[in-house]
């Protein structure tokens, strides 16, 4: 599991983006999420996760505060380590067919001059676009 969730937060980490106020699309929201991550807005970064409805109401409790304690220890030596986010551009979104998934790819530039091209995938639930963490 630790694995797992280390693992998801750096795919997480390599997502950071400049704000966007709405998240009424896939990668507004992505923007929205991963703007509150490089504000160290940690809560809502994992208020931004999908997790998995079989969990009980202690696990997601445990399971976020897991991810929030992740965040605050990796995810500021990350972003020191290769000089905060220079820019970053949605590059397309695609939708799937039902409205209730997509992927959003996206083009990342760091302080340090190094490139990330990457995607992540985006679930929909009550109306709100998440990031799916489940691989």
């Amino acid at each position: 599991m630790k694995k797992i969730l280390f693992s998801s937060l750096m795919a997480i980490v390599c997502f950071l983006i400049a704000s966007c106020s709405s998240t009424d699309t896939p990668g507004q929201a992505l923007s929205h999420y991963m703007d509150a991550l490089k504000n160290k807005n940690y809560e809502e970064v994992v208020n931004g996760i999908a997790f998995p409805d079989k969990l009980t109401p202690e696990e997601l409790q445990q399971a976020k505060e897991q991810w929030r304690a992740l965040l605050e220890e990796k995810s500021a030596k990350t972003i020191e380590q290769q000089g905060g986010i220079a820019s970053f551009e949605i590059l397309s979104e695609e939708i799937s067919e039902d409205g209730n998934s997509a992927t959003v790819t996206y083009k990342q530039v760091f302080g340090n001059g190094t490139e990330d091209d990457g995607t992540q995938k985006m679930v929909k639930k009550e109306g709100k676009w998440l990031m799916d963490i489940n691989k």
